[in-house]
């Protein structure tokens, strides 16, 4: 057996031998309707750049509450006749309260002249950093709109 092919084996068995990453906190969060502020960039009307600042209370499974806030930016416009949705990339940050945080970032798609997402498209985004108790998170949180308006966040924390 030739080095390389040693060498390759050795490797795929190590790394079939390591450990999935597993969840190590998963909880639920409900926040309630966004204020939302509209910033029309560039060109009238639903054009890239345009920004959505928001701001949002929201409630723990053990009634703790926070807020969340963040900018959408709109990066993608449909073509006309094509698709009804618009791709926004979200940079947001989830408060808990003193230093706790979660930094939340990645793209989503929202229904073409709408600023909420469809409440039937639940939309899953990654933790990409936290404060605090969060501090070095990583993982994904899925959101999904209620019909309420209101909105229910499933945070998956990995270890």
């Amino acid at each position: 057996m030739t080095p390389i092919i040693r060498s390759l084996g050795l490797t795929f068995i190590c790394l079939a031998l390591l450990p999935a990453a597993q969840a190590a906190e998963t909880f639920k969060v409900t926040q309630d309707l966004p204020e939302i502020a509209h910033v029309d960039l560039g060109a009238p009307g639903a054009t890239h750049g345009d920004l959505m600042a928001f701001e949002a209370p929201f409630k723990t499974e053990d009634g703790k509450s926070g807020v969340m806030s963040g900018l959408i930016t709109t990066v993608s416009i449909p073509i006309e006749n094509s698709n009804d949705f618009l791709d926004r990339i979200g940079h947001i940050v989830m408060a808990f309260g003193g230093v706790d945080s979660l930094i939340v970032s990645g793209k989503s798609m929202y229904p073409s002249g709408q600023s909420e997402m469809d409440p039937n498209a639940a939309q899953v985004r990654a933790i990409t950093g936290g404060t605090g108790r969060f501090i070095g998170a990583r993982g994904q949180i899925t959101t999904t709109r209620l019909d309420a308006g209101h909105y229910e966040h499933l945070i998956e924390l990995v270890d």
